[in-house]
């Protein structure tokens, strides 16, 4: 799509929805504003105004049948981005055009609007709900003629209109504003099971190159904030790592078998049955990290921070210590209605706010709870990495696999071909004992060990030990001693 570059935009009031947009509503434009009731069209435009008014911009805002002005005012009250003061100055304009409606008609209505738009030459025009304005009006054509005859008053006049509705998704494709604006913008709430998620899509925006598909938010004290759904880096995407450019784990005997430790910027995944210490290699990781003074960031969907402290203390490390010189960020998030673009989206955020240079995530397994489809899945996985890899940051990601003893499996959900490395951590029976064993199964670019070692947590943390030499059938889980 070509864009128009020289476009004058309006910033809805939130960043990230201006980046989907390609800066802002075009001024002059007409967009529709909808969906269904309760989902949050209101708030995010009243939002947009409050916003254009601190910058000087004045706005008129026409209610119909749907809330009076005065309902609306009390509402906004909750948002910290309402401002009296606005009002009192007129930069913020409410209009209640109900009784107009319901005495002299539609088309009366839309000539009071008029009227009061070519007495205050506003910035933006909000007609909400306009769907009523369109239920009232008496047949098809004239329904057309009266949407056409606005748009152009207003574009005459220099004021963006902005048309906020509840309307199907058969009214989208066949009503005559539809067809006229120049921008549609549709909020949903998207249910999955038990869960539900806010969902924004731009369906038509003439002049810019705006970011199609489902995209999310969601609405607290501040107002609406946008979060763009994971999607690979835009440039960059093929970076490659310098294989000479090794970062040390801390873990003796892993950077050996990775060569002498994992490239800069690459992806790994240790995966493993439940107690076999992936986790403590995540962790290893962030404090050697640190120790050599390169920040890093721990997203846990496993663990709670205190849970993480006292198991790192008992190695010795103060992961509290390391908070304190900005070292290490641990962000701890319940796995429960987890929404997983908004989590990956924020992580990004903080590890740019951190000036991370290390990020573990823990783990995929409860991620991948939050996901709707493999497919999905995997897309997020990989669009991490990209990203993390575009940053200059060194991602490790765990994930559990069903087995504890038996024939292993390569990582399930298709992640091993995405990682740039795979270190398998799992139980070995030997003798009357079971004993952690590690394996690179995959080192990118690296020539690394292949060979099925021990593994053991000591007093200092993971330590890698010898090679199952004496035994055979190791991968088995159950192997029997090597004849001579």
């Amino acid at each position: 799509m070509r864009v128009v570059s020289d476009l004058l935009r309006l910033s809805t009031g939130s960043v990230e929805l201006d980046t989907l947009i390609s800066g802002g509503i075009p001024a002059g434009s007409v967009t529709v504003v909808t969906g269904e009731p309760g989902v949050g069209k209101t708030v995010v435009v009243l939002q947009m105004l409050f916003g254009l008014a601190r910058a000087g911009r004045r706005s008129v805002y026409f209610t119909t049948l749907s809330e009076p002005a005065i309902k609306l005012i009390r509402y906004l009250q909750v948002f910290s981005f309402f401002d009296q003061a606005l009002l009192d100055e007129g930069l913020v304009q409410f209009v209640d055009l109900g009784a107009t409606l319901r005495g002299a008609g539609a088309e009366a209505a839309l000539d009071q609007v008029a009227a009061k738009v070519e007495e205050q030459e506003p910035a933006v025009v909000v007609v909400d709900s306009f769907k009523a304005i369109h239920d009232i009006l008496p047949d098809p054509a004239r329904s057309r003629a009266a949407v056409y005859d606005l748009s152009v008053r207003m574009a005459t006049w220099g004021a963006t209109t902005l048309l906020v509705g509840e309307y199907t998704d058969e009214e989208i494709t066949v009503l005559p504003e539809f067809a006229i604006a120049d921008g549609i913008i549709r909020l949903r709430v998207s249910r999955v099971e038990l869960a539900t998620a806010h969902e924004v899509e731009v369906l038509k925006l003439r002049g810019s190159d705006f970011v199609g598909g489902t995209h999310f938010f969601d609405i607290g004290a501040d107002g609406v904030r946008f979060f763009p759904r994971v999607r690979t880096p835009q440039g960059g995407a093929d970076k490659h790592f310098d294989l000479d450019d090794r970062l040390a784990t801390g873990i003796a005997g892993l950077d050996q078998m990775l060569g002498g430790g994992v490239p800069r910027s690459s992806a790994t995944v240790v995966e493993g049955g439940t107690g076999t210490g992936k986790t403590l290699i995540g962790l290893r990781f962030l404090v050697e990290g640190a120790r050599r003074g390169e920040p890093g960031i721990l997203l846990t969907l496993e663990e709670s921070i205190p849970q993480l402290q006292a198991i790192a203390a008992a190695f010795g490390w103060d992961l509290a210590a390391l908070a304190e010189q900005e070292l290490l960020t641990i962000v701890a998030t319940s796995p429960v209605e987890l929404s997983t673009d908004l989590f990956l989206f924020e992580a990004r955020r903080l590890a740019a706010r951190c000036r991370a240079q290390r990020a573990v995530l823990d783990s995929l397994s409860a991620l991948r709870l939050g996901v709707s489809s493999e497919r999905r899945f995997r897309e997020l996985v990989y669009s991490l990495a990209k990203h993390f890899r575009v940053e200059d940051v060194t991602l490790v990601l765990t994930m559990e696999v069903p087995e504890l003893l038996g024939s292993p499996q390569v990582s399930g959900h298709g992640v091993s071909s995405i990682a740039d490395n795979v270190i398998r951590l799992r139980y070995v029976e030997a003798g009357s004992e079971l004993q952690r064993s590690v394996l690179v199964l995959k080192a990118r670019g690296v020539r690394h060990d292949t060979q099925l070692r021990r593994l053991s947590i000591e007093s200092e943390g993971p330590r890698v030990g010898a090679p199952f030499q004496e035994l055979r059938g190791v991968l088995t889980g159950v192997p029997v001693p090597t004849r001579g």
